[in-house]
């Protein structure tokens, strides 16, 4: 019996802020910050990837991010809007596995251990699913592939922006030992810099 295991994860690039573009085309291409007001202490909910490039990003007071990024087009969050095309998304996911994990309002992992007979097909399969929502949808997102939701997950942060990245089966060692130790979800700044005192700078 086959027991390899296909686990995609499916995370919508700078999500807040490509739904603003695909609501208004003109936006395309611009520095956009999803987020409250600078006078009342607000924060970036969302920047996009053009923003991104002046240091712009999540949780940064807009105030912050707007002497980064001065010409920014800051946006007020239309959070309505975004659980429709949130739920568009998810929607197309659970059809596509029964074995569904959402983790947020822009990612979600999918088990496509039962309906795929080799690696080849699932990642084809999850190559189409990538098309479908980018394509079909509108919505950029990145891709990863793995044998387990960790390394899906890192291969899902190496593929963006708007890639896809499968780790095969076996190669995971080889993937992840080069990879700094801060790679690995939920390895924040502090965590890391303990284990760096112990002299674990790699994975």
């Amino acid at each position: 019996m086959d027991t390899n295991r296909f686990i995609a994860l499916v995370d919508l690039d700078a999500f807040y802020a490509s739904v603003e573009v695909l609501e208004d085309e003109s936006l395309r291409g611009k520095p956009l910050l999803i987020g409250g007001n600078p006078r009342q202490r607000g924060v970036v909910a969302t920047a996009s990837y053009e923003a991104r490039a002046y240091g712009c990003k999540s949780a940064m007071p807009v105030s912050q991010a707007l002497r980064l990024c001065p010409e920014a087009i800051l946006i007020r969050p239309r959070f309505k809007l975004y659980k429709e095309y949130s739920d568009e998304v998810m929607g197309l996911l659970k059809k596509e596995s029964e074995v569904f994990q959402q983790v947020s309002i822009d990612e979600a992992y999918i088990d496509l251990s039962s309906k795929c007979n080799s690696e080849k097909n699932a990642i084809q399969i999850t190559r189409r699913i990538k098309a479908l929502i980018h394509v079909g949808i509108g919505l950029p997102c990145s891709v990863g592939m793995a044998s387990n939701k960790t390394v899906a997950k890192i291969a899902c942060e190496q593929a963006k922006p708007n890639g896809f990245k499968a780790v095969r089966i076996g190669q995971e060692a080889e993937f992840l030992k080069n990879l700094k130790i801060n790679t690995l979800p939920g390895v924040g700044p502090q965590s890391a810099k303990r284990l760096n005192s112990f002299g674990f700078y790699k994975i």
